[in-house]
Protein backbone atom coordinates (compact mmCIF):
# COMPACT_ATOMS: atom_id res chain seq x y z
CA UNK A 1 0.00 0.00 0.00
CA UNK A 2 2.60 2.22 0.68
CA UNK A 3 4.60 1.73 -2.87
CA UNK A 4 1.09 2.69 -4.29
CA UNK A 5 1.00 5.46 -2.22
CA UNK A 6 4.19 6.61 -2.95
CA UNK A 7 4.26 5.89 -6.71
CA UNK A 8 0.92 8.21 -6.87
CA UNK A 9 2.43 11.08 -5.58
CA UNK A 10 5.52 10.94 -7.73
CA UNK A 11 3.35 11.30 -10.93
CA UNK A 12 1.38 14.13 -9.23
CA UNK A 13 4.61 15.48 -8.20
CA UNK A 14 6.27 14.84 -12.36
CA UNK A 15 2.80 15.96 -13.52
CA UNK A 16 3.22 19.32 -11.68
CA UNK A 17 6.31 20.38 -12.35
CA UNK A 18 6.01 19.54 -15.85
CA UNK A 19 2.77 21.77 -15.78
CA UNK A 20 5.13 24.70 -14.18
CA UNK A 21 8.43 24.03 -15.64
CA UNK A 22 7.90 22.45 -19.46
CA UNK A 23 5.38 24.72 -20.89
CA UNK A 24 6.46 28.23 -21.22
CA UNK A 25 6.05 30.55 -24.72
CA UNK A 26 8.30 29.76 -27.32
CA UNK A 27 11.17 32.00 -28.23
CA UNK A 28 10.87 34.63 -30.90
CA UNK A 29 12.10 33.54 -34.46
CA UNK A 30 14.37 35.83 -35.55
CA UNK A 31 14.40 35.79 -39.34
CA UNK A 32 15.60 39.20 -41.25
CA UNK A 33 12.89 40.93 -42.95
CA UNK A 34 14.98 40.65 -46.44
CA UNK A 35 14.72 36.89 -45.53
CA UNK A 36 10.99 37.70 -45.59
CA UNK A 37 10.87 39.58 -48.65
CA UNK A 38 12.73 37.22 -50.56
CA UNK A 39 10.27 34.62 -49.59
CA UNK A 40 7.14 36.62 -50.53
CA UNK A 41 8.56 37.23 -53.76
CA UNK A 42 9.34 33.15 -54.37
CA UNK A 43 5.50 32.69 -53.26
CA UNK A 44 4.43 35.22 -55.86
CA UNK A 45 6.54 33.59 -58.50
CA UNK A 46 5.51 30.18 -57.85
CA UNK A 47 2.04 31.40 -57.86
CA UNK A 48 2.62 32.91 -61.36
CA UNK A 49 4.22 29.81 -62.17
CA UNK A 50 1.09 27.51 -60.95
CA UNK A 51 -2.00 29.88 -63.18
CA UNK A 52 0.23 29.40 -66.01
CA UNK A 53 0.68 25.44 -65.62
CA UNK A 54 -3.36 25.49 -64.80
CA UNK A 55 -4.08 27.52 -67.84
CA UNK A 56 -1.99 25.14 -70.51
CA UNK A 57 -3.71 22.25 -68.41
CA UNK A 58 -7.20 23.93 -69.51
CA UNK A 59 -6.12 24.33 -73.13
CA UNK A 60 -4.42 20.94 -73.25
CA UNK A 61 -7.53 19.06 -72.23
CA UNK A 62 -9.85 21.18 -74.69
CA UNK A 63 -7.10 20.27 -77.44
CA UNK A 64 -7.71 16.60 -76.61
CA UNK A 65 -11.38 16.91 -76.50
CA UNK A 66 -11.22 18.68 -79.81
CA UNK A 67 -8.98 15.77 -81.46
CA UNK A 68 -11.17 13.07 -79.97
CA UNK A 69 -14.10 14.49 -81.59
CA UNK A 70 -12.56 14.62 -84.51
CA UNK A 71 -11.20 10.75 -84.25
CA UNK A 72 -14.81 9.81 -83.52
CA UNK A 73 -15.98 11.83 -86.60
CA UNK A 74 -12.98 9.94 -88.73
CA UNK A 75 -13.91 6.64 -87.61
CA UNK A 76 -16.58 5.44 -89.71
CA UNK A 77 -14.49 6.82 -92.56
CA UNK A 78 -12.21 3.96 -93.96
CA UNK A 79 -15.47 1.77 -94.26
CA UNK A 80 -16.98 4.67 -96.49
CA UNK A 81 -14.34 5.08 -98.60
CA UNK A 82 -13.94 1.12 -99.33
CA UNK A 83 -17.54 1.15 -100.41
CA UNK A 84 -17.13 4.23 -102.81
CA UNK A 85 -13.94 2.52 -104.06
CA UNK A 86 -15.44 -0.45 -104.71
CA UNK A 87 -18.79 1.47 -106.31
CA UNK A 88 -15.48 3.04 -108.74
CA UNK A 89 -14.58 -0.06 -109.68
CA UNK A 90 -18.04 -1.91 -110.34
CA UNK A 91 -18.57 1.23 -112.32
CA UNK A 92 -15.20 1.50 -114.48
CA UNK A 93 -15.53 -2.44 -115.37
CA UNK A 94 -12.64 -3.25 -113.23
CA UNK A 95 -12.84 -6.98 -111.70
CA UNK A 96 -10.91 -7.26 -108.67
CA UNK A 97 -7.87 -9.95 -108.91
CA UNK A 98 -7.71 -12.74 -106.86
CA UNK A 99 -4.54 -14.28 -106.52
CA UNK A 100 -5.60 -17.59 -106.42
CA UNK A 101 -4.14 -18.63 -109.92
CA UNK A 102 -0.28 -18.11 -109.96
CA UNK A 103 0.42 -16.74 -113.59
CA UNK A 104 4.16 -16.91 -113.26
CA UNK A 105 5.81 -19.24 -115.22
CA UNK A 106 7.17 -22.72 -113.33
CA UNK A 107 11.07 -22.74 -112.50
CA UNK A 108 12.85 -24.88 -114.79
CA UNK A 109 13.55 -28.22 -112.66
CA UNK A 110 17.10 -29.99 -114.85
CA UNK A 111 19.19 -26.59 -114.64
CA UNK A 112 22.27 -27.10 -113.72
CA UNK A 113 23.86 -30.51 -113.27
CA UNK A 114 25.37 -31.65 -109.99
CA UNK A 115 29.11 -32.48 -109.84
CA UNK A 116 30.04 -35.69 -107.82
Amino acid sequence: MRKLLRAWLVVVALTVSAATFGCGTAPTCNVSPVEIEELREDIAVVNKNLATARERADNLEKELAAKQADRDAKKDRPAELRARLEALRKGSGRVDKTKTTDTKTAPKTGGAKEQS
